[in-house]
């Protein structure tokens, strides 16, 4: 019974930790979009590029005053799903005439995103714009049509931590809405995730000039710090295996370690039937 426990409480581990390599993306409307409407369910299959890509490239999308794509580094589908229904996301989807949600799609290069702005900006004739919300509120223009890029601060920590921290944008992205809402007739929305740089790092391709007659390097070229800054030791896969490892292995071994032990103990303490010590003295 508690090997069977300790399995059951490892699921929500890797329910968190799942899908290390996947970011969320949701877009809605504020009015109904046939090319919304029309997106593939496939398209979950595709990375966050390839999706976001299509998304800006429908037929509709410079019918919209507004568009905003929002990247936030680190996000997960479940700090979407942590988010109350009372928060202004979760009331912004629920009731958008148009609205598709992807909670896992491989995540892509976030300047190629930003490349696709500029792109629909000059093919709109809207102004391009790329901010971070730690500069404070968007002042935009309402003589003008607008592709805006904003920068979320990134999500990382416990998961406590990241709950609070949700809740605060979830605020700035409802303030944010509120104006343009009021200035403008029509937006689209686009909100996905980007891997923290520590993970961008570790997801760049080798060099193509790769010396096929690669050498080792001196220790002078080596990164300062120990072997955690230069390597990436505790993966997910190897954070579950140790799980595993001591709470159900371990334990599992220790028990059989413990019962063999005692019935060797029992053995050597009963004398053989029959054995008479007084006889053997006297022999």
């Amino acid at each position: 019974m508690a090997g069977r426990a300790a399995i059951l409480a490892l699921f929500p581990v890797i329910g968190v930790l799942g899908y290390p390599d996947t970011v969320p993306l949701v877009t809605w409307s504020s009015k109904s979009s046939p090319g919304l409407n029309n997106l593939s369910p496939d398209l979950q299959y595709e990375d966050s590029v390839s999706v976001i890509g299509r998304i800006l490239s429908q037929d509709d999308i410079c019918s919209f005053d507004t568009i905003l794509v929002v990247n936030q580094s680190g996000l997960r589908s479940s700090d979407l799903h942590a988010l109350p229904t009372s928060s202004a996301l979760s009331a912004m989807l629920k009731t958008a005439p148009s609205s598709k949600q992807y909670p896992h799609v491989k995540h892509g290069a976030s300047s190629s995103v930003q490349e696709i702005a500029e792109s629909l900006a000059r093919r709109c004739g809207s102004t391009w714009t790329s901010v971070s919300s730690a500069t404070g509120p968007l002042d935009l223009d309402e003589n003008s049509k607008h592709v805006v890029c904003i920068n979320m601060p990134a999500v990382e920590g416990s998961l406590k931590y990241r709950k609070t921290a949700m809740l605060g944008y979830d605020q700035y992205l409802s303030s944010e809405m509120a104006k343009i809402d009021a200035a403008f007739t029509s937006h689209l929305v686009l909100y996905t995730g980007s891997p923290l740089e520590h993970q961008r790092r570790q997801l760049l391709p080798p060099s193509s000039e790769f010396d096929s007659t690669y050498t080792l390097p001196d220790n002078s070229t080596l990164h300062e710090g120990g072997i955690f800054k230069r390597y990436q030791l505790f993966s997910t896969p190897l954070l579950v295996a140790l799980l595993v490892v001591f709470f159900i292995i371990v334990p599992i071994i220790l028990l059989a370690v413990s019962a063999l032990a005692s019935l060797q103990s029992s053995v050597r303490l009963d004398a053989p039937k029959g054995y008479n010590t007084q006889e053997k003295k006297n022999q």
